[in-house]
């Protein structure tokens, strides 16, 4: 177990719930010049020994198409499933020695290795994998999330999505500093640079957590802004033209719902 709890770093979310969610990819028919199409294929193994299981889940996304660039990002995506197998030779392994030792006899075990996959942008010539790692053996479970984001022209990996002139714009509205309105519970204070936004609960000069701006979207109102976790849970704030001085968060990724708006988690940029 110690290895695979050295690969789990922990996920900290300062100013959202955690939130698993089982987003299943589809195949998307686009275009290939600016979107990629692709599928994700759900690989399953399992053992079974009386009431006690060991389930190996990975969900794979593989590109269609033949050209050079579909091929080297679907190589680079098989490789992640490659190196995680090694993950279920363990989880098998300890399986079969709980079984050896007589362990499983007296208890019942859930034991998995769970890799999900969803794609949460493929557009303006890039496409954006999230994976969501858990693991659950006898008594313990943690969970994590990886983003991989490729560029389709090449399929070069990348680190971070350029931002569009369209873009550009609308994070120009933004730029600066803001406030929250009740300190206490929430960030004294939030900087945004660019798709960087800087939450600070203290005095310090240091922030204590950073986020990026995932996707912009131009609303009949203005702009929503969102911020993807990876687990289906997001963080959000609506800029309305009429009133460029509040951000409204919304925190759960619908720039027209009200559903997740918090209002003592909006933004102001008066103290």
């Amino acid at each position: 177990m110690t290895r695979w709890k050295k690969r789990l770093a922990g996920f900290l979310i300062a100013v959202s719930a955690l939130c698993i969610g089982t987003g299943l990819g589809t195949v998307q028919n686009v275009q290939a010049a600016t979107k990629a199409s692709y599928t994700i294929k759900k690989i399953q193994e399992k053992k079974t020994y009386k009431n006690s299981k060991a389930t190996y889940y990975y969900e794979l996304p593989q590109l269609k198409g033949n050209s050079t660039a579909v091929k080297k990002i679907n190589k680079s995506l098989k490789s992640y499933y490659t190196s995680d197998l090694k993950l279920k030779e363990e989880l098998f392994r300890q399986f079969a020695d709980y079984k050896k030792t007589g362990f499983l006899d007296a208890n019942t075990e859930n034991l998995f290795v769970k890799t999900k996959c969803t794609e949460n942008y493929n557009k303006n010539g890039y496409i954006r994998f999230v994976y969501n790692f858990s693991w659950h053996g006898c008594g313990s479970e943690e969970c994590n999330g990886t983003t991989v984001i490729y560029r389709l022209k090449d399929g070069k990996k990348v680190t971070k999505i350029p931002i569009s002139t369209t873009d550009a714009k609308a994070l120009n509205l933004i730029k600066g500093t803001w406030y929250t309105a009740e300190s206490e519970d929430y960030p004294q204070k939030v900087t945004i640079s660019g798709k960087t936004i800087r939450y600070y609960f203290s005095a310090s000069s240091d922030s204590d957590w950073t986020g990026e701006i995932d996707e912009i979207t131009r609303t009949n109102y203005g702009y929503y802004f969102k911020i993807d976790f990876g687990y289906n849970c997001y963080l959000g704030y609506q800029l309305r033209l009429t009133d460029k001085n509040t951000l409204v968060s919304v925190g759960n990724g619908d720039p027209y719902s009200s559903a997740g708006l918090v209002k003592s988690s909006s933004l102001s940029r008066q103290k």
